[in-house]
């Protein structure tokens, strides 16, 4: 199932490599990344696609230090 995720980071280049890392040993692969800088912020905007629950990257990345927010918008589900 792909997902759609929208999230605040801290503007710090630690911060992405973190949440990437978190995405990767969660067994979610990143299809679509986009970041912008705003403010002391990066808006990460990312796809992502696994079978596993959307709840476990969700829970982890919420967790980090330095994301204040995530978003999460359901794109699509693949056929069984």
């Amino acid at each position: 199932m792909k997902h759609h995720l929208t999230v605040s980071v801290k503007q710090q280049s630690i911060a992405v490599e973190r949440f990437l890392r978190v995405a990767r040993h969660r067994g979610f692969r990143l299809t679509n990344l986009e970041l912008q800088g705003q403010d002391d912020l990066y808006q990460v905007k990312m796809t992502v696609d696994s079978d596993k629950p959307i709840y476990l990257l969700t829970s982890q990345l919420s967790k980090l230090v330095e994301v204040q927010s995530v978003n999460l918008h359901t794109l699509q589900k693949q056929a069984i």
